[in-house]
């Protein structure tokens, strides 16, 4: 699970590494983001996850919750309307979002560490805005997922913002 998200993340950063100030805040048309906004958004997500997390562990177990199908946030087909809270900024700056991508994903990855290895992550659980109850378990690794269907847009719009 762990390896998923680092794997992910590294990839996303390799990928926007190059990418010049001057292009980073680059959309193809109003109603697209940008490179840097796509950054933005994933920091705010990771955040927002984290915070759910912690909320979750403060909640009594229950029954284990079923697995929900998250390979379907890979399918970009149906495009999605990120609520006000993860919702980016227009213009981003480079490496104020690298530098808080990093601290957001330390501070996941410090929460998570805090769970005792004993503890059934599937007991507890939260509402997502598009599947039903995610567990403990499955918000982990939504963010994995999440980031994987941001990344094919990174490609797309840094496809548009080099040629």
């Amino acid at each position: 699970m762990i390896i998923q998200l680092e794997n992910t993340r590294q990839e996303i950063l390799l990928t926007v590494g190059d990418i010049p100030e001057h292009l980073f805040n680059e959309r193809e048309n109003e109603q697209t983001w940008s490179v840097g906004q796509v950054l933005e958004h994933l920091h705010k997500t990771e955040v927002e996850i984290t915070k759910a997390i912690k909320y979750m562990l403060t909640l009594p177990e229950q029954e284990p919750l079923p697995d929900q199908p998250l390979k379907l946030t890979l399918d970009r087909s149906t495009k999605r309307m990120a609520p006000a809270a993860i919702t980016p900024a227009i213009v981003v700056n480079k490496n104020d979002i690298l530098h808080a991508l990093s601290q957001s994903r330390n501070q996941l990855l410090q929460l998570i560490d805090s769970i005792p290895p004993e503890q059934d992550l599937t007991t507890r659980g939260f509402k997502h805005p598009v599947f039903p109850i995610l567990s403990i378990k499955q918000w982990i690794e939504f963010v994995g997922y999440h980031e994987q269907r941001h990344l094919a847009q990174i490609f797309e719009i840094k496809q548009f913002i080099t040629n």
